[in-house]
């Protein structure tokens, strides 16, 4: 797993209204330096329950980069050409 640091969430209050999902925060000098070290326009990440819940900080969320890419070595299907079929002159419609 490899987490973004200086990016951080945290479980929405019991207070916070229905629209919230959760509440997060940023080190702008961990996340600059974090954002200089990485590669690409974008960086794609996944806000998660943690495996293991920290009885000390139970509102805390893991962030971890989602680096899934497609897997382009598989060939795509090669569909076969449509055989045409003659059809009985008796049709009856």
């Amino acid at each position: 797993m490899k987490y973004i640091n200086g990016l951080f969430a945290k479980r929405k209050s019991e207070k916070s209204p229905d629209f919230v999902i959760c509440n997060g925060s940023i080190n702008k000098d961990q996340m600059q330096e974090t954002l200089t070290q990485m590669d690409g326009e974008w960086i794609n990440f996944q806000i998660n329950k943690p495996y293991t819940e920290d009885p000390a900080h139970p509102e805390r969320l893991t962030i971890k980069i989602n680096d899934w890419k497609p897997d382009n070595a598989k060939p795509a299907p090669v569909s076969e050409p449509v055989k045409e079929e003659s059809f009985d002159e008796d049709v009856p419609f």
